[in-house]
Parts: C-alpha cells; structure tokens; sequence
C-alpha cells in the first residue's frame, strides 16, 4: 500500500542506493532444488503495487503504462487490451493476476492442435533412452518428482513431443520447462505439451535442440557480445580468471528458459514474457540481472563461486531483490539503472527560421542572381 504519510521521492526522504546494496540487502545464497519448489503463492507478487507503479513511473518521467486490474481481466476474457500499455511490464509488476491466471495468459497464445492423446501412445521404433534418463534426474531431491505418477506423466509429455518432431525429438532442459509448469499441479497435461510445442516449433526454439544446437551457438554469440560491451569491467574481471565465454555459465537459460533455478512463479513470469516477446527478453533480463549484482561479482575472485551463482543464484536471489524494492518503493529506479526500462528520448523541435534569414531560405532566386531583383522583383 502506498504510505500517504511519508513521501519517498522528496529528496530529503530518499536514500542512496547501490545497484546491490549489500548491507540493506537479503544475504546472496546458492539456492538448491528444494528452495526453489516452494509452497507457490496464490499471486505472482506478494503486494499490490498498481498505484504505488504509476506514482513512481510519473516521478521518473516514464512515459510507459501498465494495465489495470480490470483491463487484465478483460485481456483473459477477451484476449484484447490497450496496445498504448506496456504489456511487458505490466506482467512484470502486476498482482492482478494469480499464478493460475499466468498460465492460463500463456495458454491463450498456444494453438490446441488436440494431438497429446495420441501421440503419447504412438510407441515408434526409436529409442526414449535419454528421455528417461532425464526424468528421473529432475529436481529429484523434491518429493513431489520421486511420485511415481508424477514421472510417468513427465515421460509421457516428452515422449509425445518426441513423436511429434522427429528431427529435434527429445533436447536437454525441456524436462524442467515441462516439470515446472506440472509442479503448478493444474492437471492440465495437455497444456503443457501445447505450451512446450508452442515454444519449439512456433517460437522457433527448435534451433536450440537440434544436432549442433546452431541457435544456441548464435544466442550465445549475442549474449557475449552484448555483456562485453555493457559491463567492460566485469568482463575484464571474468577474463582474468579464465570466463572467456559466458556459455559455460547462462547456456541453460535458454535451454530452460529460466525455469531450472527460479522461483516457480518468477519463471512462470519470465515465460509469459518470452511468449511476449521472444529471445530477446531472455536475454535482456539475464543480462540486466548480472548488471544488477555487477559490484558483487566484481568482488569475487573465485572462478566457481562466479559460476554457481550465476547458474543456480542468479535468478532466485535477483527475484528477492525485486521484491524488496518494491516495498522501498524504488523499482523503477532499479529498472531504470540496470536497463530493463528506458526514458523516451526528447524529440528535438526544428529551429524556426525567422527575419531575414527565413526570407532568403524560403524565397528562391527566380529573377537573378543579384540582390536587387532578389528583393524589389
């Protein structure tokens, strides 16, 4: 709620913050599997921030606006909204929506081919060995994957996926888009295999999964590039401990999409904004969370501590950090500062030409060269 008696943007009021203040901040932690699969929320948020958003986006001369709690609810009934509104960021703040209202944003996007009950019976002559061998790998220090159900439904939606594109068949980080949208626990496995199908074949993701992984490689290619050039000091720093290519460290967030080591309703979010926008999103916050923890990494000169936070810390630990600055009222700041949100730029006016300067522009040299027909013709 926003504090009426307390102004945060009057400058006698505002305090200086760090990108990651570490000694206001939450303590940085690896998380393990288990942290991650956590009682999941009713909301993608813990507060309501609608009000509290426009008030700070007006302070910082923002021209960008986010959907209200009803024009959400006429999107999901209707599937139309604003197109002046930020789509993006409105699902990136908003508490309009529940966890199940997220999926079911998603949902909206994918075409229900009605196919998963036949193919995942479709048994072909090929073999589900690394299928099956991934399933039992998948969070499995959570109870809720050692379920001897729960498996067999997560083979049976990779198994049909498999059958469906025979040139990707099965790739490495699709359990854990599967399994993290079936630890929502909807019950809706053919959504899920919508979703999943949807993601590879209609948002081009296929390049990722097959032989070669070329859409990978290129990926990765633009990641690296786009690190060294806004974040010249870290990469320095990761050179001299022997990070010459980010892929060792952020590869499996694109073959995950970002839902191996988030908070569930975080990745939940992330994926609805991939189905927004794309790879470029993916990109962009992966790149605007290591801005956001920049000092921090500057300070470790530990090559595997670098690397397992970025792989397993990253995202749970910048989710927490959102948070807390929503409650300090100093998100959009945040937002601003790492890149993820921009200020439009002024669009500079035409001088207007006045006097005798605008007379010898606008009036042409029709009756001769000299400046007496110039002027008495």
């Amino acid at each position: 709620m926003i504090q009426h008696n307390f102004n945060p943007f009057r400058k006698s009021n505002r305090q200086t913050y760090s990108l990651f203040d570490e000694k206001s901040s939450h303590e940085i932690t690896v998380e393990d599997e288990m942290a991650i699969l956590k009682h999941i929320p009713k909301y993608v948020w813990e507060d309501d921030y609608y009000e509290q958003l426009k008030l700070e986006l007006k302070y910082h001369k923002v021209d960008i606006q986010v959907l209200s709690h009803s024009e959400w609810q006429n999107l999901l009934e209707t599937g139309m909204y604003d197109s002046n509104k930020n789509l993006l960021l409105s699902i990136f703040t908003t508490r309009s929506l529940t966890v199940k209202q997220v999926f079911d944003f998603i949902t909206m996007q994918c075409q229900m081919t009605c196919q998963f009950e036949h193919l995942k019976k479709q048994l072909k002559e090929k073999n589900y060995e690394c299928i099956i061998k991934d399933v039992h790998r998948t969070f499995k220090s959570s109870d809720y994957f050692q379920k001897e159900e729960v498996l067999q439904r997560l083979q049976d939606i990779l198994v049909a996926y498999s059958n469906l594109d025979s040139e990707v068949s099965y790739g490495q980080g699709m359990n854990f888009i599967v399994a993290a949208l079936m630890y929502l626990d909807f019950n809706n496995d053919e959504a899920i295999f919508e979703i999943l199908r949807t993601i590879i074949m209609d948002k081009e993701w296929r390049q990722l999964y097959i032989n070669g992984t070329p859409g990978l490689f290129l990926l990765m290619a633009k990641f690296n590039f786009k690190f060294k050039k806004r974040m010249p000091a870290l990469y320095q720093h990761f050179l001299k401990l022997g990070i010459e290519d980010m892929s060792m460290c952020a590869s499996a967030f694109y073959l995950t999409l970002c839902m191996q080591h988030a908070p569930i309703q975080f990745s939940l979010v992330l994926l609805a904004m991939f189905f927004i926008e794309g790879d470029d999103i993916i990109t962009k916050m992966i790149l605007s969370m290591i801005k956001y923890f920049e000092n921090y990494l500057l300070k470790l000169n530990d090559f595997q501590q670098i690397i397992e936070f970025i792989k397993r810390g990253l995202l749970s630990n910048f989710y927490r950090e959102i948070q807390k600055c929503r409650k300090q009222q100093r998100l959009v700041q945040v937002l601003l500062d790492i890149g993820l949100i921009k200020r439009k730029e002024k669009q500079h006016k035409q001088k207007i030409k006045k006097g005798l300067m605008k007379q010898l522009v606008d009036r042409p040299l029709a009756f001769g060269n000299d400046v007496y027909s110039y002027f008495f013709r």
